[in-house]
């Protein structure tokens, strides 16, 4: 086993530990006592710990054992089967002491003949589950990761430390400056009077001057309880009413929100249903116009992210106690940390309720601030995260701060972008569509506000949730996963096809995101994409009812008729990195989050002032322009395209790319469609498209490949086409989207978006027509 071990007797106080834990335990004391290498791990120590059954039997007297194994089960229900390792029954646990945070690596899983020998299994340990336990006596440091930065800290597993949110809000408030303050230009412009709890008088209350104030994301849920209406917002108001002896209802997450405001020093809280008169129509409506306001200007945002409904209440107040509990593993000197707590893919988990409702989206990204509770409390704003399992000194935690020009949208938080980048909209776009919705009707309602402050960015204005910048390119998405139809649900109403608003479920915004035209560097793959058709809102085109093609005619602007650069930006003669072509740098004050690094093709329209964007109209129904029309034949799936990775069902929806072929039998190009399981391909069917967009793509065989981005790996959109016969020697791959389309009655509605060869659309006989789309 790696060299016989003498096994100490456990000091006095440690008789809760077997006599092999406490030997971990003073070789880690002398472990952490030594000079630390700069080259990584030295005189590091790996030992056997025995199979699971051992240590069950060792757990009755063992709390470090018994952990171990707690801790193991736990994380073994999300492994697959195809983990064998770590799905055999009676597995195998060894101690692999590190130089650096964290300091103990406890490895389980079995890897047969070599399962007893621990130096084996650290060679091996990417094989085998591990549970990270970090020591409170070492900083981690902050390349280290996917864990947070700072020094790990023994916390409360009854309660929460207020002292130290009210550390991370002064942190936010003194060294984060623009990047985490309310944006002045949200300011709301309605008259609405905001109503809140006052946690003192513990009643509602209306300020009648601007007051410091938290507000709360949370999930309702199906629960019949407090609400404030016009018939009872009298008795809501009198001191008192909202205490445990008053006559009122508090569901137990509103209760918890405000003695967590009381805790962190503050009198008033902001809850939607106990705020909001909810008999007043107008009211209402005049609120989710200013809702951006309501979270932005909050100090900072609750988000009640346990639990099902309303009742649950927080971890951290008196409540979740065990399972705070299982992230301190006891040993005979001082507990280590569990590291699973706070990894930087857990700061907004996507495994709660709340993460998985598509109305708190928009309170998380409105909100400034997070104060994220699931089962720990965490702060989330657009330049950190902090958990209250780390200590972060105020030297260390200014030096982790990140500018929103270094954050994604995948990091945790999500805010508006006041310039119109496409690439940013797609991630929320995706993050979107795959929440879930009480009724389909309001998926427009619950994004709305969202659109509304992003106009200030996207100028032209958005139809059906495509932004008019980008229109021509915005109607090119796909499903990455079996798309769900909304449009026809009985609780919809109208939802157009050619919007993403018609369909649930994982999009694949590929085209949105590597092909806006305007953002450098390039993609990885690039695909030149023009506009075609005319689209018209209206029917009666004399009107003013045309769909701009913004980015195209700001395009031309500065490469073909040779514009002034505009006031802030600043011309530079390109390098290889702009494919020696000029780039433009913004230098102005208007656009906070462009920064001055990033680099574009040509200047972007300017910054558009709240009170000058117009409110937004979800009620986009149909789409008039004249198009080509013509019909081509489906044919069966190759067998390598149909098993790619991201071709899978979901919901009984499942996706197959099928190739498209001329009346003649000649290859024409691709569509991918989405089925029910129920149904069967259309192989041998005709199929009518129309065109709709221009593109042409370098025939670079190299890009057929997959390429990691932002270390994910992706897939080319042509790839596929990429290796066809028929384009061997061609140095471009020169084609049309086009919609495959079906009719009802006088109305076309959209069923997939596909790819032909520009040689073969025109060897098709296309006819023009005149479309309404719907």
């Amino acid at each position: 086993m790696g060299g016989a071990l003498t096994l100490p007797s456990c000091e006095p106080g440690q008789t809760d530990f077997c006599a092999l834990c406490c030997e971990i335990d003073v070789t880690l004391r002398s472990h952490e006592s030594k000079p630390h290498s700069p080259n990584g791990p030295t005189g590091a120590r790996d030992i056997y710990l025995g199979k699971k059954s051992e240590l069950i039997a060792r757990s009755t007297r063992c709390r470090s054992c018994r952990a171990f194994v707690s801790c193991a089960e736990e994380d073994r229900a999300g492994f697959s089967e195809t983990q064998a390792p770590m799905c055999a029954e009676d597995y195998d646990f060894s101690v692999h002491l590190m130089d650096h945070n964290p300091v103990l690596c406890i490895a389980f899983g079995s890897l047969h003949s070599q399962s007893i020998d621990p130096i084996q299994r650290r060679q091996s340990i990417k094989q085998l589950g591990v549970l990270s336990l970090f020591s409170t006596d070492r900083d981690v440091h902050a390349d280290s990761d996917p864990w947070l930065a700072g020094r790990p800290r023994v916390f409360d597993p009854e309660q929460c430390d207020p002292a130290v949110i009210r550390e991370w809000l002064e942190h936010c408030n003194r060294f984060h400056g623009n990047r985490c303050l309310v944006p002045q230009a949200w300011r709301c412009q309605t008259d609405v009077t905001n109503n809140f709890i006052d946690v003192e008088l513990e009643c509602i209350t209306t300020p009648e001057t601007e007051v410091p104030y938290v507000a709360l994301s949370y999930v309702w849920g199906v629960v019949d309880t407090l609400q404030c209406l016009e018939s009872n917002i009298d008795s809501l108001r009198r001191p008192g009413s909202l205490s445990l002896s008053g006559s009122q209802i508090v569901p137990q997450t509103i209760r918890d929100a405000t003695r967590l405001c009381a805790l962190t020093g503050y009198r008033y809280l902001w809850v939607d249903r106990v705020c909001i008169i909810q008999d007043n129509y107008t009211i209402k409506q005049q609120y989710l116009q200013g809702m951006a306001w309501i979270y932005a200007a909050a100090d900072f945002t609750i988000v009640a992210a346990e639990g099902s409904d309303v009742n649950h209440g927080f971890s951290g107040l008196g409540q979740g106690v065990e399972e705070r509990q299982k992230h301190l593993i006891p040993f005979p000197s001082k507990p280590l940390i569990r590291g699973t707590m706070w990894s930087l893919k857990d700061s907004l988990s996507s495994d709660t309720v709340w993460s998985s409702r598509a109305w708190t989206f928009q309170e998380h990204v409105f909100s400034r601030r997070l104060l994220y509770v699931n089962k720990f409390v965490n702060w989330v704003c657009a330049s950190a995260r902090w958990t209250e399992a780390v200590s972060l000194s105020p030297d260390v935690a200014h030096s982790l701060t990140r500018t929103r020009d270094e954050h994604h949208s995948d990091d945790g938080k999500v805010f508006v972008l006041d310039w119109p980048s496409l690439r940013y909209y797609a991630s929320m776009v995706e993050q979107y569509n795959v929440r879930n919705l009480t009724y389909n009707s309001d998926v427009a309602n619950a994004f709305g506000g969202l659109l509304l402050q992003m106009c200030m960015g996207f100028s032209a204005g958005f139809y059906g949730g495509l932004p008019e910048f980008y229109f021509t390119i915005c109607l090119l998405w796909q499903p990455k996963r079996g798309l769900r139809p909304r449009f026809n649900q009985p609780d919809t109403g109208f939802l157009p096809t050619w919007s993403w608003f018609g369909w649930s479920g994982a999009l694949d915004l590929q085209l949105w995101t590597c092909n806006t035209d305007m953002e450098l560097p390039p993609a990885p793959y690039e695909v030149a994409i023009s506009p075609v058709t005319e689209w018209y809102k209206s029917p009666d085109w004399e009107k003013d009812g045309h769909i701009s093609y913004t980015c195209f005619e700001v395009r031309k602007l500065f490469f073909e008729r040779g514009a002034p650069t505009p006031d802030g930006w600043q011309r530079h003669d390109g390098g290889s990195e702009s494919g020696h072509h000029p780039y433009y740098v913004y230098h102005g004050q208007n656009l906070n989050h462009i920064g001055s690094a990033r680099k574009f093709r040509y200047p972007i329209p300017p910054f558009q002032r709240y009170r000058n964007v117009t409110p937004i109209d979800l009620s986009a129904r149909y789409l008039y322009a004249t198009v080509q029309k013509a019909f081509f034949m489906f044919r069966a799936p190759d067998d390598s395209i149909s098993q790619r990775a991201d071709h899978h069902k979901d919901g009984g929806y499942y996706i197959a790319d099928l190739p498209l072929f001329t009346t003649s039998s000649e290859w024409a190009g691709s569509i991918r469609v989405g089925m029910h399981e129920t149904e069967a391909l259309p192989t041998g069917q005709r199929c009518e498209v129309i065109r709709i967009a221009k593109g042409s793509l370098p025939l670079n065989r190299g890009d057929a490949a997959t390429f990691n981005s932002s270390g994910a790996q992706s897939i080319h959109p042509f790839g596929d086409v990429m290796t066809r016969e028929e384009l061997h020697g061609k140095d471009t791959f020169d084609f049309y989207f086009v919609l495959w389309i079906r009719w009802e009655e006088d109305t076309a509605c959209r069923r997939a978006l596909g790819t032909i060869w520009e040689p073969m659309w025109e060897v098709s006989a296309p006819e023009d027509i005149d479309i309404k789309l719907g």
